[in-house]
């Protein structure tokens, strides 16, 4: 198992880190690769890669994998040692890894697959290893290329290898030089990079929340951790396509979505760990504020303005999403050190013994009484609160579906059938005041607006009308969560 982090290193910094590896008599490598896959790009999409690289005058087969998370990958290196002629790729060296052949009849099957050369790099390595709290890290400035026979793009990146020692001194490690080099995290592997370039692509499509299955028997803590992991997984792939500014409308999205389900994890399970720190949630929210105004414009685009146009002929402009600080806040120093922070819990040893089941009907009950008690008086509340209350309820749709593996499945669905309905109304109900202060913005210079705006004032007390109806039926009998359990 490989454990690494890797940062993109901006151009203007570059000599600065060759600098400081040269101060500790850091040795130079150039290392040529080769990249293979199927026609079809089987393993790529499986997130699998296979390469012959040559270092220095020796050359290493590698298989490298996804793992449980983006710190941690499967990797296998065969040394092949001085070749008087360049190897071929031979898959028949990993007939003894089991976890290797494993992954590659489950992408390829039982017949041997014909792998192709995708793309090649050329980079030029310098690299130390740094002693640091008892643990030994490699640091590797990669400077070079990735080439397909159409296309080539830059490298220029900083890898912090865990030799020996401890994931969280890794990171603690790489926190000293995030600051002083202005380096982001990126997450995406040269692979990723290599295989987008022989495409002709420019980024991979946004990353969807994966489903987290907890085991019962582990402590909240432990919990908390593997949540807190998931929700990186989520984030971290689609900020870094916004970070190096080749982010789609999709990424952004799915960058808001991890955010809201982090941060939504944050507030109601935060006493599951006396180590949470309480500023990660307000700086969680300024990143969500900042993705908001673009990711608000899409909404409306695609759940508004397809119904006005059903009852309106009219054109209607919208505004281009221009936000080019969304990038500069995603490579941000400050947004690494944050991201980090939350990976340096995810790993830390310490542990409560505190049982998932009772604090989790604990964190629970709470939030769903603050829903029932708005439920009660929804009609009456001022629309800042009803808008509070839509956010009640996606917070505990997200905080269900974090924990719902601990409990029975049809007792959890036949909940979320009744608070599914809600969270669309309510959603589409804040989705009409969005739609009204920009259609007010643009209708005093596109008068068709002013129909469209009328429209939407005319829409919101039906759909309060409608999500206050399913809210009344909300009950604390609903509950599946026990927390005498």
């Amino acid at each position: 198992m490989e454990i690494e982090l890797k940062f993109q290193l901006p151009e203007s910094k570059k000599k600065s880190v060759l600098q400081a590896l040269s101060k500790q008599k850091a040795q130079k490598i150039q290392l040529q690769a080769k990249y293979y896959d199927t026609a079809e790009r089987l393993l790529a999409k499986n997130y699998v890669a296979i390469r012959l690289r040559q270092e220095g005058e020796h050359w290493v087969q590698t298989f490298k994998a996804a793992s449980k998370n983006h710190l941690q990958r499967i990797e296998e290196d065969i040394y092949l040692g001085k070749c008087a002629q360049e190897p071929e790729l031979d898959l028949s060296l990993y007939k003894h890894n089991q976890t290797v052949q494993t992954v590659l009849r489950e992408i390829l099957g039982e017949a041997s697959a014909e792998l192709q050369l995708q793309f090649q790099t050329n980079v030029q390595r310098t690299f130390h290893v740094f002693e640091f709290e008892g643990s030994h890290i490699e640091v590797c400035l990669d400077d070079g290329e990735i080439r397909t026979p159409t296309d080539h793009a830059q490298i220029c990146e900083v890898e912090f290898e865990l030799k020996q020692g401890s994931a969280q001194e890794l990171i603690q490690f790489a926190k000293t030089w995030v600051d002083q080099y202005q380096l982001w995290l990126d997450v995406r592997s040269k692979a990723e990079r290599g295989n987008l370039l022989a495409q002709g692509k420019v980024v991979s499509a946004a990353t969807k929340a994966k489903t987290l299955n907890l085991d019962k028997d582990v402590s909240a803590e432990q919990a908390i951790k593997q949540i807190i992991e998931n929700t990186l997984n989520h984030i971290l792939p689609n900020a870094a396509a916004i970070a190096d500014d080749v982010a789609e409308a999709d990424h952004i999205h799915q960058a808001r979505v991890g955010l809201r389900r982090l941060r939504s994890a944050l507030k109601h399970f935060s006493n599951w760990s006396a180590q949470i720190d309480p500023t990660w949630e307000s700086q969680l929210a300024e990143i969500f504020r900042a993705l908001g105004q673009s990711r608000d414009n899409d909404a409306i685009q695609d759940s508004v303005i397809p119904l006005v146009k059903e009852i309106c002929d009219f054109d209607f402009p919208f505004p281009e999403n221009v936000n080019t600080n969304i990038a500069e806040l995603l490579s941000d120093s400050k947004t690494t050190q944050l991201f980090l922070s939350l990976f340096s819990f995810s790993y830390s040893e310490h542990q409560s013994k505190s049982k998932l089941s009772k604090q989790a009907a604990k964190s629970l009950t709470k939030l769903y009484q603050k829903i029932l008690k708005d439920a009660a008086q929804f009609s009456s509340l001022a629309v800042e609160q009803q808008h509070r209350t839509r956010k009640r309820v996606k917070q505990l749709r997200y905080c269900i579906d974090f924990i719902a593996g601990i409990y029975p499945e049809k007792q959890v669905q036949q909940f979320l059938s009744k608070l599914q309905p809600i969270q669309e109304y309510l959603g589409f109900y804040n989705d009409l005041f969005v739609a009204e202060h920009i259609f007010e913005q643009q209708a005093t210079e596109h008068p068709q607006f002013l129909f469209a705006l009328g429209w939407v004032k005319a829409q919101q007390p039906h759909v309060a009308k409608k999500a206050d109806k399913k809210l009344q039926a909300l009950s604390i009998q609903d509950a599946f969560w026990d927390e005498k359990q």
